[in-house]
């Protein structure tokens, strides 16, 4: 399990600075919590289904109605319960759920689609007619590290990898080292390609498909 120690060790190696003379402590560990954040904001790896419910006749929610409201960074999918069944919700970008399901401004009804609008909201269509529960599919900021001994639990590996290297990045522009800055972000976005990549291309949809 990593630590916040294994992190800051692992960025003073990038550094080159193991014995703390030009980096302290504190410092790194901001650089390594905004890392992840970075990373999680970049790759989606910190996903949680967070269960939430509908205000009769009201379309529109903000993400602070989520159980992690306040850490909650995209909504992904989202399930209606209606029943003993679950019903995902198409998504529709905005200019498509608006066309369609928004003509009508007092027609209410179970909803079959949300969209994304701006920061920090969602629209449900139809607006609901009663009160539903809600499976949010969403991804949420990791909580911050802050003692040494302190385990990574919000990222696991193979994510965990680009972390120091952003870290490194912030550490040499605040040094105004541009260049060495720009070599350690590009080598954190070629870490985070690898670790998609590898990833989201493994599985089968389908294992009775035709192909076609």
């Amino acid at each position: 399990m990593t630590t916040l120690q294994d992190y800051i060790t692992q960025v003073r190696r990038l550094l080159h600075d193991a014995n703390a003379n030009f980096w302290s402590n504190t410092d790194l560990t901001a650089y390594i919590n905004t890392a992840r954040n970075q990373l999680v904001r970049d790759t989606g790896c910190k996903r949680e289904l967070q269960t939430s419910a509908t205000v009769t006749n009201q379309e529109v929610y903000n993400y602070s109605s989520l159980p992690k409201g306040a850490k909650t960074l995209d909504i992904i999918n989202i399930n209606l319960y209606w029943g003993n069944s679950r019903w995902p919700l198409n998504y529709l970008p905005w200019s498509q759920f608006n066309a369609q399901l928004r003509y009508w401004q007092n027609y209410y009804n179970r909803p079959i689609a949300f969209s994304n609008y701006g920061p920090q909201k969602f629209y449900l269509g139809p607006s609901p007619d009663q009160v539903y529960t809600i499976e949010v599919d969403s991804v949420v900021q990791p909580d911050d590290l802050v003692n040494l001994s302190d385990p990574d639990l919000d990222i696991v590996d193979p994510f965990q990898q680009p972390v120091p290297f952003f870290a490194a990045h912030l550490a040499k522009y605040y040094e105004q080292s541009y260049g060495e800055s720009e070599i350690f972000k590009g080598e954190y976005q070629k870490l985070v390609a690898n670790v998609l990549s590898t990833q989201f291309t493994r599985r089968i949809p389908n294992a009775y498909a035709s192909g076609q």
